[in-house]
């Protein structure tokens, strides 16, 4: 029986394809591609039957005078390139260097976010009775600067926050993160809206405190 190949596109897993099919597609070096017999996705350029689509050659030696680089334009969101530990792809996931593993990120959606958000609510509605305002920071900002980096809605929702670089964030930048929110109700919920024309998922408060919310895909060990 030919085998069948699924993809996934940092948004839901596609197919499934023939070989045939498959190659047909824009896949990239860091397309995530599963099969029966493997035990995780694997990044095409990792497996056999897709290196040569990502073979490099060397240019051809040439004797005309060389012309200055062209000045440096900051990426689009269209583009792949690295900002600290994370390797933003431009298939809406990230690849965050840690120093034994390699994690894959999706941005979470905002379907998560808001579950997550809700469960959260409830969770402090009792406590911000007798302690207003103070409960809820203390509730965000423990919580998402903690080992866990999420709250317990969070966690439930299957997200996480992390910085923009892919470092943890620290207590300081949970506390802005915080009250950074509290400006999304003061602009009539637009802070929200933003989540749907940021091409990493961003609200208001998270562009502000400068952190991602993201949903774990895999992981990989360095070594």
């Amino acid at each position: 029986m030919e085998q069948k190949y699924f993809i996934h596109d940092g948004f839901d897993k596609k197919g499934p394809y023939t070989l045939d099919e498959l190659l047909k597609l824009d896949l990239k070096r860091y397309t995530l591609i599963w099969h029966s017999g493997l035990n995780n996705w694997m990044e095409a350029d990792k497996l056999p039957e897709f290196k040569h689509l990502f073979a490099m050659t060397p240019p051809p030696i040439s004797l005309r005078k060389e012309v200055p680089p062209p000045v440096y334009q900051y990426p689009s969101s269209n583009s792949h390139y690295n900002i600290g530990r994370i390797e933003y792809l431009n298939d809406n996931t990230i690849k965050v260097h840690y120093q034994n593993e390699i994690i894959q990120y999706r941005y979470a959606n905002f379907g998560e976010r808001l579950g997550a958000r809700l469960l959260d609510i409830l969770i402090i509605i009792l406590p911000s009775c007798i302690f207003p305002l103070v409960s809820g920071w203390l509730y965000f900002a423990l919580l998402q600067s903690s080992n866990e980096q999420q709250t317990v809605g969070q966690k439930a929702a299957g997200i996480k926050l992390i910085s923009t670089d892919g470092t943890k964030i620290d207590f300081g930048q949970a506390t802005g993160r915080f009250f950074a929110n509290i400006l999304n109700g003061l602009t009539l919920f637009i802070g929200y809206l933003m989540f749907f024309f940021n091409p990493r998922n961003q609200c208001l408060h998270d562009n502000l405190a400068g952190t991602l919310v993201v949903s774990e895909l895999r992981r990989e060990r360095k070594y």
